[in-house]
């Protein structure tokens, strides 16, 4: 099933014709930014921070062309001259402020393109008391079984309220899109990678040349607390407790809550979820996709949900 998943799915066969949306702009730049452990080409970008912790920022390669870096954020009358240090013409400090919050920073290439970061200074996890933070029940992290970083309880979380739930953390993903589902209320506490985000867009987009017409994914669980995770009794060291993870599908025609027929056959089912699943595999063969290696996995419908696909950059590849 999944090589003929595969098959069909490079060649768009029988992709072609489903959706309606306009034609997918990847909302890449004419430059790459380079920040912590990553490389971005695109335009709208998220990186979380600690409280005071100092990001560097870099427009690599050989461009001859003019840059900067901009606080864009700007309270009025309020010197945020500090925060910037340049370390030549295509590389800046930024020196994240010591409250936690959504700050934006702009990287310009004079008459050109606008590389825009939302920048989340998060809250130090030191601050939970009994497994609460801030009121908001996180449950406690299990130790870590697994010789790697991906798996460390994070060190800070990132506050949603009601204007950071509406902030893009990439092109086509909002923050709101990875909250728990706990609780319906803001606001929340979650834990989100950048890398994460990067993968989303580059299957994203590979599901768009595929012809699957959709401006987003539908996430139907992104970051889990440790206390949820529990209770819906899902596996100790879920990808999702560590912001790593997404449950995905594509719905766009119509747009109702369920992956879409995307195999043509009248229905929606674990087919639909292998053609998704395939151009992932194909992707993780690449070796320019190596950093984002990790789980993926597919699952059928139940009485409690529809088809989806589980993604994520634990950073070792997995697949069920």
């Amino acid at each position: 099933m999944l090589a003929l998943a595969l098959a069909l799915a490079c060649s768009g066969s029988l992709a072609a014709g489903i959706g309606k949306a306009a034609p997918f702009d990847p909302g890449q730049a004419g430059f790459q930014v380079r920040y912590k452990d990553e490389t971005s080409p695109y335009k709208m970008n998220a990186v979380f921070l600690m409280p005071g912790e100092v990001l560097r920022l870099e427009v690599p390669g050989e461009d001859t062309g003019a840059f900067s870096l901009e606080y864009v954020d700007g309270d009025a009358g309020v010197d945020t001259s500090w925060m910037i240090s340049a370390q030549g013409p295509r590389s800046w400090w930024w020196h994240a402020p010591d409250s936690a919050g959504l700050y934006t920073l702009e990287v310009l290439r004079a008459g050109g393109d606008t590389v825009r970061f939302n920048a989340f200074v998060m809250v130090p996890s030191g601050e939970m008391k009994s497994g609460y933070l801030r009121g908001y029940h996180i449950g406690d992290y299990p130790p870590p079984i697994k010789k790697t970083e991906f798996y460390l309880a994070p060190k800070g979380f990132i506050k949603v309220d009601a204007e950071a739930a509406q902030a893009y953390v990439s092109p086509h993903f909002r923050l709101s899109q990875f909250i728990c589902k706990q609780a319906p209320d803001l606001p929340a506490f979650l834990v989100l990678r950048e890398r994460l985000l990067l993968k989303l867009e580059i299957l994203l987009a590979k599901a768009n040349e595929a012809g699957f017409a959709c401006s987003t994914f539908h996430v139907m669980s992104g970051y889990r607390t440790p206390f949820y995770n529990r209770l819906i009794g899902n596996v100790k060291l879920s990808a999702h407790q560590f912001g790593g993870a997404a449950d995905i599908f594509i719905d766009n025609d119509p747009e109702d809550g369920n992956m879409d027929d995307l195999n043509g056959d009248g229905k929606s089912d674990q087919g639909d979820a292998d053609m998704l699943i395939a151009l992932l595999d194909a992707l993780s063969r690449n070796e320019t996709f190596i950093p984002y290696l990790g789980g993926m996995g597919r699952y059928d419908k139940t009485p409690n949900h529809g088809p989806f696909v589980h993604v994520d950059v634990r950073g070792f590849r997995a697949f069920w």
